[in-house]
């Protein structure tokens, strides 16, 4: 369903009543991280619990620094969204957070630059009373990122978002691929607006001037979970997310989500961006 600019009003006013103060001051001391593989650009940031805050292909932005990124819930008990950058239920508590660059350990210290063929960037985090285990592998033009999700005791979530990308709003066009092999294809207006879709087996946006794309894949969906796909046309960014909707209310103790999507940024002419982008996506079907 299409939401309106009206319904488009009540999602961002039910953003914003998940707001609360608490735990808005126990953010870490800032620090940025620059992972450098190939022509790939991925900055990380600890006051954003090390989750993927800017990226750039070949010194162009497709994802930018406007919003957060990462996993997402909304914990209606701790005062609402919890994850990367929200933290109007509370910040994400990252218990360990582990970066190797080409197979050896690096430091995570604030202005550190790792040129590299591959980097992998490993954490365990609470999200109120959910366990998250992550997984964020770079290579030259290729993202992969997994997210499993664990509950640690009952509690009620409203909203769970497994990821979420702020593709650049100098994206243009969108196309997309549904499971069962449909085309789907739409433009950017800004208008504030966001669509849901059950079935999208990928998604690529593209910047015509730039001549660049961004493109997702899911790899591995949740059993007993339903996923949705879309993106929230803002003239910030044209956010990108995956929403999870699980049967169980309250989310029982020792529930898991594992989720996976692949990532791919990659260079194109205006008029055969999509040609492109349907070579890309098939080389991101999982063996």
């Amino acid at each position: 369903m299409i939401l309106t600019r009206q319904l488009a009003r009540v999602f961002a006013t039910a953003l914003a009543l998940c707001v609360a103060v608490a735990g808005a001051d126990d953010r870490p001391e800032p620090a940025v991280v620059t992972v450098k593989c190939g022509g790939l650009t991925a900055e990380l940031q600890r006051a954003h619990a090390w989750n993927l805050q800017r990226l750039s292909w070949r010194g162009v932005e497709t994802c930018t620094a406007t919003g957060a990124q990462g996993a997402l819930l909304c914990v209606p008990a701790a005062g609402g969204w919890i994850g990367g950058a929200h933290t109007e239920g509370g910040v994400e508590q990252v218990g360990n957070a582990t970066l190797s660059v080409d197979g050896e350990i690096a430091d995570l210290a604030d202005g550190a630059v790792y040129p590299c063929e591959r980097a992998e960037l490993t954490k365990t985090a609470m999200l109120d009373k959910v366990r998250l285990e992550a997984e964020l592998s770079f290579e030259d033009g290729h993202i992969t990122q997994r997210h499993t999700l664990t509950a640690t005791e009952d509690v009620v979530v409203s909203v769970i978002y497994p990821f979420m990308f702020c593709v650049s709003a100098e994206t243009t066009e969108w196309m997309a691929v549904t499971a069962a092999g449909e085309e789907l294809t739409g433009e950017f207006a800004n208008e504030n607006e966001l669509e849901w879709h059950e079935d999208w087996e990928w998604t690529a946006a593209f910047i015509a001037d730039r001549r660049t794309g961004f493109l997702l894949r899911h790899t591995e969906r949740p059993e007993g979970a339903r996923v949705l796909t879309g993106y929230w046309d803002h003239e910030r960014y044209h956010k990108l997310y995956v929403k999870l909707e699980i049967e169980e209310d309250p989310w029982p103790e020792g529930r898991r989500l594992d989720a996976e999507v692949a990532v791919e940024c990659f260079e194109a002419p205006p008029e055969t961006w999509r040609d492109v982008a349907r070579e890309v996506a098939a080389g991101l079907v999982p063996e």
